[in-house]
C-alpha cells in the first residue's frame, strides 16, 4: 500500500478552509512544512490536528522584484502550535514595528493552490 503523500493531505486540508498540521504521537511536537517523519526526534508515527493559527513575528524581509512590479514581503513567524512559518503578509508594508506582532494564519483562496498567509490578529 502506498504511503499518503504529507504535502498532498496538506494542500486537501487547506481547501476546507481549516487547515490542519502535523503532531508527532513519539515526542508531542507539531511540525510544518508537511513531511514523512517527525523533525525533532524521527518518528514516523503522527496525526492531523486543527492549527492555532496565532502566531507572533519573529522576521520579516520586504523582496523587490522585477522592475514595475510591486515589493512583497516574506514573514518568519513563530506559531503558537511550536513551529516557524515562513508566509506572506499581502497588502501590508512593513516595519520593524511588526516584530513581535501578533498574527493570525489564513487560507489565501485566491492562489492556486491555496496556501496560508497571515495578518495582525484582531
Amino acid at each position: 500500500m502506498a504511503q499518503e503523500s504529507p504535502e498532498a493531505r496538506f494542500l486537501q486540508e487547506l481547501t476546507t478552509g481549516e487547515p490542519k498540521v502535523q503532531c508527532c504521537q513519539g515526542c508531542g511536537k507539531c511540525f510544518y512544512f508537511p513531511r514523512i517523519q517527525c523533525p525533532h526526534c524521527r518518528s514516523h508515527d503522527y496525526q492531523w490536528v486543527p492549527m492555532n493559527r496565532g502566531g507572533t513575528v519573529y522576521s520579516y524581509s520586504t523582496l523587490f522584484g522585477a522592475q514595475g512590479s510591486e515589493p512583497y514581503n516574506v514573514v518568519l513567524v513563530d506559531m503558537d502550535d511550536g513551529f516557524r512559518l515562513m508566509s506572506t503578509c499581502p497588502g501590508e508594508t512593513m516595519d520593524m514595528g511588526w516584530i513581535g506582532a501578533r498574527v493570525q494564519a489564513r487560507v489565501d483562496f485566491d492562489a492556486q493552490p491555496p496556501r496560508l498567509v497571515v495578518g495582525k490578529a484582531a
